[in-house]
């Protein structure tokens, strides 16, 4: 995969964002709004995408301030998936299995092309990536209903192509400065269900599944400038 750092998403994950993530995945029902991963979501502009990537929309920004010269190094955040463990036979183990999996791909794609850190300081960006599940109701950046990774599934299992809201899932990837937190990239990326309706029976595919969005995340989200 052809990708650079210039061609991420870019932003460092502040500690009272991380917290009001988490939280916002512990609570019960859904968000009738983006997450809050990112700061502001009305920045985000479309990216084209190729042709041949079907159901796949990227919505990204750039500060213009950013200059990827400035940086030498990523401290890359565990990946947050909105998902805890349920009634319907998702476990922890499960969960923990597919975030391991999931940060070591990330890394495996970062340092390729710059190295990692877990020092803050000049010069280090801070990449983070989080995982949810949604219902989009309507075309383009709209306010989406967030819900767990599981709950997407099995509505996208059941969908009948007549319903206003669509099950999707959402990958949110941003990069701030380590010294300031000042957001330089953030992207999102929503697949529909026909990218997943008959992928996912087990917690491996979604794994696979999941790498291969967050890689395409990656790839678009330096697209729009």
């Amino acid at each position: 995969m052809n990708l650079s750092f210039k061609k991420v998403s870019a932003q460092i994950l502040m500690v009272a964002g991380f917290s009001v993530l988490l939280g916002a995945c512990a609570a019960q029902g859904v968000n009738s709004k983006p997450s809050g991963f990112l700061p502001d979501y009305s920045l985000l502009k479309p990216v084209s995408v190729p042709s041949n990537v079907q159901g796949i929309s990227v919505y990204s920004y750039t500060n213009p301030m950013f200059t990827r010269a400035n940086y030498h190094a990523v401290i890359v955040q565990p990946v947050i998936l909105y998902q805890t463990a349920d009634a319907n036979g998702v476990t922890n183990d499960q969960i923990e299995a597919a975030r391991a999996s999931l940060d070591n791909g990330i890394r495996q794609i970062v340092q390729r092309k710059i190295p990692i850190t877990t020092v803050p300081g000049p010069g280090v960006a801070t990449l983070s990536v989080a995982i949810t599940g949604a219902e989009l109701q309507g075309s383009g950046m709209k306010p989406w209903n967030l819900i767990p990774i599981s709950a997407a599934i099995k509505l996208a299992s059941k969908a009948t192509g007549l319903e206003q809201k669509v099950p999707a899932m959402v990958v949110e990837l941003k990069f701030v400065d380590s010294t300031n937190g000042q957001l330089l990239r953030g992207t999102v990326s929503t697949i529909s269900s026909s990218n997943f309706s008959n992928q996912i029976s087990t917690s491996a595919e979604f794994q696979q599944l999941a790498q291969t969005w967050v890689q395409q995340a990656l790839k678009y989200s330096g697209s729009q400038n």
